[in-house]
């Protein structure tokens, strides 16, 4: 039998002691965590608003209320799997969670509130400052038990789930999806690599059989099979015998598998298909993207009309021109629209041979330089987002003549089209900006604009505004 097991796999995994099995009790006390967080928020905020604002200090709140959210959080939040240990390590997703189970909880208690005529009990300036308080408490409590479950302490003892790894080639521990199993709680303790060179089904067998026994002895908790995609007929033959043992089993897919996996399945007859691409967004998430488009741009607008008059008169007193200059680009299903930007160069191509700009070009101009070293340019693309021409979030788009260009060489680049063009995107928000030189740039930058329109979420458009938000901060285009 051609099996190894690795003594240095706790090395690379991140484990180092010998650990516990201590899942359940972990569980237990985060829920109790949430319930005091939560009545502690309430009760405070009660007395600190009475106190201070309605000028009571005598004046008790009901801790009702605050048990009646508490329960409702923390039962939903179980239901949801936000208490499993690999889901509190998951920040962004924890984010999202949270803030909808939060919302939920204060809408069942003012509608408990109703249906028991309570609700002129409670004190409405109470609830509203409480709605936000206690959604800080949580977070603070969800950040706490992130951070302490990074911890040394925490890898050895909180999170240390005992599993065997079954392969059928040597993985490597330093590459995904093997890297990020000790942060996730996982302990590879044994690393069983099956030889399928021959056609002997009964060797096979063997070596199963010698896995299985070991997963006994070792007081293995489950089993992960790694395998690559051109290894996949081998899947049903390996669960079909371990079906012998109750433990879960669970599939480590390769780049190819897990992009297939991530897909959205949908019912056809007695199977699924698998949605390889996915149609423009239906009319709700479309509903969904342009509320969050209006309200943001309008408001952005508004604040900002001071500064862009201030821009347009440093533009015009620093060179001669138009102060807006205007490009015709592709949008939705590539309907042309002009692009609005305020002119930092002192040529304003807009036909069939368009030059990138380039570092230190020649064409800015000195006010120019700030702009788009600032990014401050972009900002008339507000207006494009007003009318609908543009999206907050999207692929960047690129002049006419780039397009025809980047088209006949690039076969992914027109799937750009399946969803508006955004200020900012997937691939800027990863270094991509600026000029591309090289088809691989392009590329690269094709790929994030796929991920994005595959993976589209409103969770994802308000990702994506704030690390813009960040990465404009350290970041420069030009």
């Amino acid at each position: 039998m051609s099996s190894a097991t690795y003594g240095s796999i706790d090395h690379l995994l991140g484990f180092h002691g010998r650990g516990g099995m201590l899942q359940r009790p972990l569980q237990i006390v985060v829920v109790a965590g949430d319930i005091l967080f939560i009545l502690a928020s309430y009760l405070l905020t009660g007395l600190l608003y009475h106190r201070f604002v309605e000028a009571s200090p005598d004046h008790q709140s009901p801790i009702g209320a605050g048990m009646i959210v508490a329960t409702v959080f923390v039962t939903i939040s179980s239901f949801q799997g936000v208490y499993e240990s690999h889901r509190l390590l998951n920040g962004i997703w924890q984010a999202r969670k949270t803030v909808l189970i939060w919302a939920l909880s204060l809408t069942i208690l003012a509608i408990v509130a109703f249906l028991l005529k309570s609700s002129a009990e409670l004190s409405r300036g109470t609830i509203m400052v409480f709605a936000f308080t206690g959604l800080l408490s949580v977070a603070a409590h969800r950040v706490f038990w992130r951070v302490g479950m990074t911890s040394a302490f925490a890898k050895d003892h909180l999170i240390n789930r005992r599993v065997m790894l079954l392969s059928l080639s040597s993985p490597d521990f330093t590459s995904h999806p093997f890297k990020d199993l000790g942060k996730n709680g996982f302990r590879v303790v044994r690393n069983f690599i099956f030889d399928v060179t021959s056609n002997d089904q009964s060797e096979l067998e063997r070596q199963l059989v010698a896995a299985i026994q070991e997963s006994r002895e070792g007081r293995v908790q489950e089993f992960l099979i790694a395998i690559n995609y051109d290894q996949l007929p081998m899947l049903p033959v390996l669960c079909q015998f371990l079906r012998q043992t109750p433990l879960p089993i669970r599939l480590l897919p390769d780049p190819t598998i897990a992009n297939l996996v991530s897909r959205a399945l949908v019912p056809a007859g007695a199977t699924v298909a698998i949605e390889l691409q996915r149609t423009p967004l239906s009319v709700l998430e479309r509903a969904q993207k342009r509320c969050l488009d209006i309200s943001i741009a309008a408001v952005a607008l508004l604040v900002l009309a001071p500064f862009l008059i201030g821009t347009a008169i440093l533009v015009k007193l620093d060179s001669p021109g138009r102060v807006i200059f205007r490009q015709t680009r592709r949008g939705f299903n590539g309907m042309q629209f002009d692009i609005l930007k305020f002119r930092s160069m002192t040529t304003s191509d807009n036909d069939d041979r368009i030059q990138q700009a380039t570092r230190d070009d020649v064409r800015v101009t000195v006010a120019g330089k700030i702009l788009r070293k600032t990014s401050v340019d972009e900002l008339p693309q507000l207006w494009n987002v007003l009318r609908g021409d543009m999206s907050l979030v999207g692929p960047r788009p690129h002049a006419l003549a780039h397009d025809n260009y980047y088209d006949k060489m690039i076969g992914n680049y027109a799937y750009r089209h399946h969803v508006k063009p955004g200020l900012t995107g997937w691939a800027q928000v990863h270094g991509l900006r600026g000029e591309t030189p090289t088809i691989d740039l392009m590329e690269r930058r094709i790929e994030y604009d796929v991920w994005y329109i595959s993976n589209w979420s409103i969770w994802l458009d308000i990702r994506i505004l704030v690390r813009t938000a960040i990465v404009l901060a350290w970041q420069d285009a030009y």
